[in-house]
């Protein structure tokens, strides 16, 4: 037993380490939970921007923009968070993003056009989940799938002795907009198979893929088929400045989808173009296939491009016509 004991001490001495570790941790444990503070949510990887996409067929409707609770605990007492626009992230976004190029910054959606925000939001005592969310709500019809729109916020004061999170205390509220057929948000792209006819009766095959912008509750943009080849492609990784959208999109077509989802295809730009009557075309349907579903524009029209603009003693010039039949799969 004498021999024992040496090693009897040892554990005593081990144990009482480890319980002191243990109370230790405990205790900064504790004081981890009450160093709850207050954030904006944003995306994750992202400079502070949360983006909400709002229906173009529903008119006014409301997202919510949500605050959070940091901690591990809930709060015990009532919190109180005031509200205010944000004047830093923006003009930070935009030098980020455009440099000098103020035609193609951001901007900050106008006050008409959303229901103003409440000043000061209660966060309430023991909530039971770790955020509040704050309505947001937008009339998106009149916005373009060109510009970029952010509701700037920050948070202005914390009640209660509680801080904002300094990495989260301001958000680029994003609002972006979609339909049935293309969203904003992420780039929309449908699949194209089908034929083109110049001029001279020679016919190309159509593949590949399109990118589609949502314009209305019922309509979409696209380049008319063939035009690629005239301009550059249209990729989102690159900064497109106003001049050279508005050069783009003079080659784009408006597809409109009727109530008895017949489509009609229109000019968006400076372009012409007549519809063709051809059975099975000239529809938009999603149809099954092996328990899928595809969403399809079936497309036959034909369009001509501008060579020069009309003045007040001429009229303007046109390219030859080009005659479309295509059918695009949404990807």
């Amino acid at each position: 037993m004498k021999s024992l004991r040496p090693l009897i001490n040892t554990m005593l001495t081990v144990a009482m380490f480890a319980i002191a570790v243990s109370c230790n941790k405990e205790k900064d444990y504790d004081r981890e939970m009450y160093e709850n503070n207050v954030y904006l949510l944003s995306a994750s990887g992202t400079a502070n921007i949360y983006t909400a996409s709002y229906d173009l067929k529903e008119g006014e409707s409301t997202k919510y923009l949500s605050i959070g609770i940091g901690g591990s605990k809930p709060n015990p007492t009532e919190i109180s968070v005031t509200l205010e626009e944000d004047t830093v992230l923006l003009d930070s976004y935009n030098k980020n993003n455009f440099d000098i190029d103020s035609s193609a910054f951001a901007k900050t959606l106008k006050p008409e056009l959303y229901q103003a925000l409440p000043t000061v939001v209660t966060i309430p005592a023991n909530p039971a989940d770790p955020y509040v969310q704050v309505p947001v709500t937008v009339n998106p019809v009149s916005l373009s799938p060109d510009s970029i729109y952010f509701i700037p916020l920050a948070i202005k004061s914390v009640s209660g002795g509680y801080t904002a999170n300094p990495d989260k205390f301001n958000v680029l509220y994003r609002v972006t907009i979609k339909n049935d057929y293309a969203e904003q948000s992420s780039t929309t792209r449908y699949t194209v198979n089908g034929t083109i006819l110049d001029a001279a009766n020679k016919s190309t095959l159509l593949s590949g893929t399109r990118i589609v912008r949502p314009l209305t509750a019922n309509s979409i943009r696209l380049f008319a088929a063939g035009v690629s080849g005239v301009i550059p492609s249209e990729d989102d990784s690159r900064k497109i400045d106003v001049d050279e959208l508005a050069q783009k999109v003079k080659y784009s077509v408006t597809v409109q989808v009727n109530p008895d989802q017949s489509v009609t295809v229109l000019p968006y730009g400076s372009i012409q173009v007549d519809n063709i009557p051809l059975s099975g075309y000239n529809k938009y349907a999603e149809e099954e296939l092996n328990g899928t579903i595809y969403k399809r524009f079936y497309l036959s029209y034909r369009y001509r491009l501008q060579n020069t603009a009309g003045s007040e003693t001429s009229d303007p010039t046109w390219g030859a016509w080009y005659t479309v039949k295509e059918t695009l799969t949404r990807n």
